[in-house]
């Protein structure tokens, strides 16, 4: 986790200050402690018990340290570092919080709404998408995904037909031009999308109606995104449990029926 090789205990502040710095960390090595805190809504003492956890005195010596692993990170071409299993539990966890509860359900709420889903990402979110497309047929109604979006142009379709649209975007991101093309033109019909993203502050993030982010440490090899997906199949999945208990409420007054 970011300069350090074992996995520090983090309370849900410092998870928040976890988050902002591994999604600005350009912006955070020229920030004042205090700057931090404004932008975390925490206090300048959280911010230093959270320095003290990665081995450091306090702000300056962690903004030292941090700036170093910013760089090295830009210009490595080694192979990115080991998945953090940590970070993957706790992006997952992070799912439990209750505003993260309420944007579940507005999601499925959606979904649950409208007959024709689609799926798109690009590059290995692709892959995230299709695996989205298949779990929501397989239980709640026929989905798609876009396979090759960049020769499926959105068309004039009537507007019965966007009515009955849903999107689900996946891009770790948030910047893909060509989700963020699709995007565009869907909103323009009020079609309305939803957001799978390691970003909860990127370009589609702030666009989607809707936005489920997750926050691991993006990792790049050569311009190829290595970012893990791992949190990104978890929220698909009770995403579309959530749909598939509006859909078929009854189930879920049957002994067994558990949702994740």
């Amino acid at each position: 986790m970011l300069f350090v090789e074992e996995t520090p205990a983090l309370t849900e502040t410092e998870m928040t200050i976890y988050r902002e710095i591994i999604q600005h960390m350009d912006k955070v090595v020229l920030m004042r402690i205090r700057d931090l805190a404004d932008a975390t809504y925490c206090s300048t003492a959280s911010i230093q018990r959270f320095c003290q956890k990665f081995g450091c005195s306090g702000w300056a010596e962690f903004k030292t340290k941090l700036r170093i692993y910013a760089e090295s990170q830009a210009t490595a071409t080694q192979l990115p570092t080991d998945i953090d299993a940590g970070e993957i539990v706790r992006a997952i966890t992070a799912t439990n919080e209750h505003q993260y509860q309420q944007a579940l359900d507005a999601a499925a709420e959606l979904l649950h709404a409208h007959e024709q889903v689609y799926w798109l990402g690009c590059g290995t979110s692709r892959i995230v998408a299709e695996f989205g497309a298949i779990t929501y047929s397989n239980s709640v109604n026929m989905s798609l995904a876009l396979s090759d979006p960049l020769n499926r142009p959105l068309l004039d379709y009537p507007e019965s037909v966007y009515r009955s649209m849903a999107f689900v975007m996946c891009s770790a991101s948030g910047e893909n031009r060509v989700v963020l093309g699709y995007t565009n033109e869907l909103l323009r019909h009020h079609v309305p999308v939803i957001a799978i993203t390691n970003s909860s502050r990127s370009t589609l993030a702030h666009l989607a109606t809707v936005t489920l982010p997750y926050y691991v440490t993006p990792q790049d090899l050569d311009g190829s995104n290595l970012t893990s997906q791992a949190p990104a199949i978890y929220i698909i999945e009770k995403l579309t449990r959530r749909t598939m208990g509006l859909r078929h409420p009854l189930r879920q007054m049957e002994p067994g029926v558990v949702e994740r």
